[in-house]
């Protein structure tokens, strides 16, 4: 096609009093914009094609699986799901509760992630005895969902942590400038420094728990999250190896989509 059109574009240029050179010209400039437009339209057919793909696993998916289920058990799965956005929609907010309320709010996150954890359990065991392939991947979302939340709330409290290290280093350098200052001062000058000192001194030492505090949170809340990524890979696995054609098939769709996802970053 490209090559018809290049051969037409010249007949038709050199029935034109102009010189070759320009006629050449002329057509290399044209094929070049038709290239061009036809690359974007590539790439706009392409992003259309992936943002239907990164669709699976969102509330697309979710509607998609609660409605294989039998209509009486579809109440019991959307109040679980429920109760995971409303602890999603607390992560995403958690970030200030966090600096404010310090262990408090991390412990009353605790309880909703171990209360969480029960229920998806308590599921999951009830659900292989019927192997039944949608309940099973119902269960499967409510266990990758509270791995997302887990890990926002684990870069929460990473957030936190980093700012008060730094807060304790910019309060370190200043105790650092003061102490030199009160080596080499006298008298009135002498004693505020040392009031400066002092002061900066027990709002480091605060801080310094504080961040102690985070420190080992983040740690903890690492080990969360990888062993709820575990647990949802474990009931992947089952679902992939036990339910047939059926199960591998599901198996392929969230390949499918993961890759997209990565590709998209």
């Amino acid at each position: 096609m490209m090559a018809t059109l290049k051969a037409d574009l010249l007949n038709i240029l050199k029935k034109l009093p102009i010189p070759f050179f320009l006629a050449i010209t002329i057509v290399a400039i044209v094929l070049i914009m038709i290239i061009i437009h036809s690359i974007i339209k590539s790439r706009k057919k392409r992003g259309t094609t992936h943002r239907i793909k990164s669709d699976f696993g969102e509330r697309s998916y979710r509607k998609e699986i609660l409605n294989s289920l039998p209509e009486a058990e579809q109440l019991d799965f959307s109040n679980l799901y429920s109760r995971l956005d409303e602890f999603q929609s607390f992560v995403s907010h958690g970030k200030r509760q966090l600096e404010l309320q310090q262990a408090e709010a991390i412990d009353s996150i605790d309880r909703k992630i171990q209360d969480s954890q029960n229920q998806i359990r308590n599921k999951w065991n009830y659900q292989k005895k019927k192997r039944n392939f949608y309940h099973c991947i119902c269960v499967h979302y409510a266990s990758f969902t509270l791995a997302d939340s887990i890990k926002r709330e684990q870069e929460n409290i990473r957030d936190v942590y980093v700012r008060y290290k730094m807060e304790c280093d910019q309060l370190s350098k200043q105790i650092n400038y003061l102490s030199q200052q009160i080596e080499s001062s006298n008298g009135r000058q002498k004693y505020e420094y040392m009031q400066q000192h002092k002061a900066i001194y027990k709002k480091r030492q605060r801080l310094s728990k504080l961040k102690n505090v985070f420190v080992a949170r983040n740690a903890q809340y690492l080990k969360k999250v990888k062993e709820q990524n575990a647990y949802t890979k474990k009931c992947r696995e089952y679902i992939i190896s036990n339910f047939g054609a059926k199960g591998r098939a599901w198996g392929q769709r969230l390949e499918r989509r993961k890759a997209d996802l990565i590709a998209s970053d």
